[in-house]
């Protein structure tokens, strides 16, 4: 019986209050009694199921109630007011918060939809277990679909694929993820999914072998280093996740199937990585295929080592080690350490569900614009990334580094002109990978464009760039001040025949090293060097004087480039300068006026044929207009 599956969940807990639970039941069953649903089974069926699946995942006996009782007020079954009186106000709460999401009645049904998972959302901002209830809800829902039409099938599937797996996924709740990407995955790929299903069938008995041949290694080598509390065990790979390998690396499902999933449950986090090292004594292990999800845990509390090794006959193995309390987190997620009266209001916990403030941060979108938010945003694909001082960065698949900067801050984002990504310049564009070191560069001047909203991926970059643009547009534009430009003094850029010279570079031709030069002595002894070729020399009269280029530069030099301003040019100037192995010591971007910026940049010492190497390369990149050096 189902009841006592429930209560012996319970009574595992040593806690609850099973004579309510009881009750509840016997309250559910009457209000259901001699009812069917579509596919013949007694309606109480799926609500014993709905509560079933609370009471594995080891939520406290109110949620579970609140399971059995939670569609019972939306059909007409009884009143809040009873379910109150019965069974208390926390447990209506529940119910009432379920029933309103599934009243909401809107003809579109993307529409409906859309303002169902919102409604769901803003309840699990008050109370998580709502979401938890109505992920329970759907599983038995999927687990009897097959009795609907196609069509009905397909529909229910997708949403239930892109939102509601993701959404268990995001609370940690893996095995509930799984099933229901596998379940929909059934109706909305049968083809695929049966060929996936008989594969797997034909190489069973194989896998096992291996499985237990690769266990009794393991075992015996953690034997020998006196591990013997440890389990070790297959870890099987579910339809969803092998179709997803499939097409994102474009294999077949032969190719896909054939590595190996091996997990190892032990006491202690010290023990982890012990055994990681055990491991990899004992076959190679692949390189950037380890990850250290302990350290640095997702935001779904998932914790563990991965690491990937060729183990005998070539198999490619993949392990991951991880502790029993970590076990339990990974597959139950926020329920496996559920103490509801514990952790409300508790700062750590409100952390752990922020992701939740997000869905407030979508704005007035409705329909399939909020529904693709969120699967945007919440539920794509994750890359985690570092701030300069350690900290993890979680955005979407996609994301550039200007969404990391949004991400930081809305001012570094605003004013974002580029940055280093593992110590390489990058520019706005950049689409940033699992860990990456990001550093970003700013600059005073720089203002939110238009052009930014064509590739960044986050909604809280595109809301900060589009609430940004909104209010400079409705406030004229300053003026923007150009300071008048030093003398371009060259020190010792350029030797000349004289002593005490002061010299400087003519602005008519701005010489640049390589050109060929000469110069002109004023009566206070300043030197105007030109380029031979300059069509101003023709009308000098001054002394003229012997000068060339310092081959010996072992002093700073100050670069200026002229350009159209376009996104990325900051950071392709920095990695041209950065490829010939010269050190920026500063850099500085201006803008002129509405389309053409000055860049500035005093580079660290180096030799002549270097820097002339640099300036032919930069003023051979697009939009540059002039480069000029001093």
């Amino acid at each position: 019986m189902v009841l006592t599956r429930i209560t012996n969940e319970i009574r595992k807990r040593g806690e609850g209050d099973i004579a309510l639970i009881r009750k509840a039941y016997n309250y559910a069953s009457a209000l259901y009694k001699e009812q069917k649903r579509i596919n013949g089974e007694d309606y109480i069926v799926h609500f014993e199921q709905t509560a079933l699946t609370l009471a594995e995942l080891g939520l406290d006996e109110k949620t579970i109630i609140s399971g059995l009782l939670h569609d019972s007020v939306e059909d007409g079954k009884t009143s809040l007011k009873n379910i109150k009186e019965e069974f208390g106000d926390e447990i209506a709460f529940l119910v009432d918060s379920v029933t309103k999401i599934s009243k909401l009645q809107i003809r579109d049904y993307n529409q409906n939809q859309s303002e169902s998972i919102r409604k769901m959302l803003m309840s699990a901002s008050k109370d998580i277990r709502v979401i938890l209830i109505k992920l329970a809800d759907r599983l038995h829902n999927m687990r009897t679909l097959g009795c609907f039409d196609v069509d009905k099938r397909k529909r229910i599937s997708k949403i239930t694929l892109e939102i509601y797996a993701p959404l268990a996924y995001r609370l940690g709740l893996h095995n509930l993820k799984s099933e229901l990407e596998d379940l929909s995955f059934k109706y909305l790929e049968p083809d695929m999914y049966q060929e996936i299903k008989i594969r797997i069938a034909k190489k069973k008995n194989l896998r096992e072998q291996y499985v237990n041949k690769i266990k009794n290694i393991v075992e015996k080598k953690l034997s020998e280093k006196e591990f013997n509390d440890v389990e070790i065990s297959g870890r099987p790979k579910h339809f969803y996740s092998i179709y997803k390998k499939m097409i994102s690396k474009q294999k077949s499902v032969y190719d896909i199937y054939d590595k190996l999933a091996m997990r190892i449950i032990t006491k202690r986090v010290e023990d982890c990585y012990t055994i990681l090292g055990i491991i990899h004594s004992l076959w190679k292990p692949i390189p950037m295929k380890f990850k250290d999800y302990i350290a640095n845990p997702k935001p779904n509390l998932y914790q563990s080592l991965h690491t990937v090794v060729v183990g005998p006959d070539k198999e490619l193995i993949e392990f991951q080690i991880r502790t029993e309390e970590m076990h339990n987190i990974a597959e139950e997620g926020i329920a496996a350490h559920w103490s509801y009266k514990e952790v409300r209001g508790e700062e750590k916990f409100d952390r752990k569900l922020s992701w939740l403030k997000q869905v407030f941060n979508f704005g007035e979108k409705q329909g399939k614009g909020f529904i693709n938010a969120l699967k945007l945003d919440l539920f794509s694909d994750k890359k985690f990334v570092y701030t300069p001082k350690g900290d993890i960065i979680e955005l979407s698949e996609g994301s550039t580094i200007l969404d990391f900067a949004y991400a930081v801050h809305s001012d570094l984002g605003s004013k974002c002109i580029g940055g280093k990504v593992n110590g390489k310049f990058v520019n706005l564009r950049y689409e940033v990978d699992n860990g990456d070191l990001i550093e970003i560069i700013t600059s005073k001047l720089q203002k939110p464009s238009r052009e930014w909203l064509k590739f960044v991926k986050t909604s809280k970059a595109k809301t900060k760039i589009k609430e940004t643009i909104r209010v400079n547009e409705g406030i004229p534009v300053k003026s923007i001040t150009v300071l008048g430009k030093k003398n371009e003094k060259s020190g010792n850029l350029i030797i000349a025949n004289m002593k005490n010279a002061n010299i400087n570079i003519a602005k008519c031709c701005d010489p640049l090293p390589g050109d060929e030069i000469m110069g002109f002595v004023s009566k206070s002894n300043n030197v105007l060097v030109h380029r031979n070729d300059c069509n101003k020399i023709k009308s000098i009269t001054k002394k003229k004087i012997s000068v060339e280029w310092n081959p010996d530069l072992d002093f700073p030099v100050n670069i200026t480039i002229i350009a159209v301003d376009k996104v990325g040019l900051f950071a392709e100037i920095l990695n041209i300068i950065a490829s010939k192995g010269v050190n920026v010591k500063k850099a500085k971007l201006s803008t002129i006026d509405k389309h053409v910026v000055e860049f500035n940049a005093v580079l660290e010492k180096g030799d002549l044929d270097t820097i002339r190497s640099l300036v032919k390369i930069i003023s051979k990149v697009a939009d540059v207009k002039k480069v000029r050096v001093n």
